[in-house]
């Protein structure tokens, strides 16, 4: 008896062992196809759609249906945004210049002329908040990004921009995304970040180590928003007070920051005090210098 007891429990045992290997295992590769999907590779995973059993077999041929529309919608977004890119642009390039040719009128023709730099920056900015998610990090000299981005509005009277962030610091991620991200900070400082004593945008660009991550903080010292409103700015078309919206725009701005710092595998997140400026505080992936990581640098000597 007691014989068969233990090789009935032995038998059951590796029965139910069995079982949770045949309910397991589907799982754990419907969980990776999904990250996958998550991250935009819907062809990296497919699912065996002749799986044992009936209900596992069902999910795996939803999923790769699935997987196969979504791939299909991307590139149909892709397909669209191009063309959104060549039959809006070209129209508006022609409208520039028989308004700068054929207007008379000065003040009208700086007038259209503005009219229509602010439909190509509003275009620039939908293309933007749509691009793919995925992207390939790579080591990233952010002082030379930061310098880029303040470069072409160094000179501006409505602004002062004070930068200190150290020259051999790295960041993982896309130089044009970040290039991106630092640009629209900039900019949305520019517009709604001014001192109301002085109507000049005083704004302040840091960034430091700090172990494997590199923080990086924008400031201006204008009116600010009400906490309240915080979690808002980041929605896309969102727009706050009208001390913050006074200039035009698609209220993307903020938005496109938000997805490109997350693109890259970093965060994002937004702090004020009202009457005491926005600050907008980036925490990027720290891309270590190559002779700190093991890899030989370009005429470095090799130890002997």
């Amino acid at each position: 008896m007691l014989v068969w007891l233990s090789t009935a429990m032995a038998l059951s045992l590796a029965g139910a062992a069995l079982i949770t290997r045949l309910i397991n295992l589907p799982l754990k590769q419907l969980s990776r196809a999904t990250m996958q999907v998550r991250e935009g590779e819907y062809e990296a995973h497919r699912l065996d759609e002749r799986a044992r059993t009936n209900e596992i077999r069902a999910v795996n041929i939803g999923f790769n249906r699935m997987a196969d529309q979504l791939a299909k919608i991307e590139q149909d977004r892709a397909i669209m945004l191009a063309g959104i890119s060549h039959d809006l642009r070209t129209p508006l390039a022609r409208l520039r210049l028989e308004t700068e040719m054929s207007v008379a009128d000065e003040d009208a023709r700086d007038h259209m002329a503005a009219d229509i730099a602010q439909l190509d920056a509003i275009i620039d900015k939908f293309l933007d908040y749509a691009r793919p998610d995925h992207v390939d990090p790579r080591p990233v000299l952010l002082r030379d990004v930061v310098d880029a981005c303040t470069y072409a509005v160094q000179d501006y009277e409505e602004m002062n921009i004070t930068v200190d962030v150290p020259a051999d610091l790295r960041v993982l991620g896309d130089e044009v995304e970040l290039t991106r991200v630092i640009s629209n900070l900039v900019e949305n400082a520019r517009r709604y970040g001014k001192t109301p004593s002085t109507g000049v945008a005083d704004v302040t660009i840091q960034a430091q180590a700090n172990n494997d991550a590199v923080l990086i903080k924008v400031r201006d010292h204008g009116a600010g928003v009400e906490p309240a409103l915080l979690s808002q700015l980041t929605k896309p078309f969102f727009r706050g007070d009208a001390a913050r919206t006074s200039a035009a725009g698609a209220g993307l701005g903020l938005s496109i920051v938000a997805k490109n710092i997350e693109r890259m595998g970093g965060t994002f997140a937004l702090t004020s005090t009202p009457g005491r400026g926005l600050a907008a505080h980036i925490r990027m992936p720290r891309a270590m210098p190559a002779n700190k990581i093991g890899v030989d640098t370009p005429g470095a000597k090799k130890p002997v």
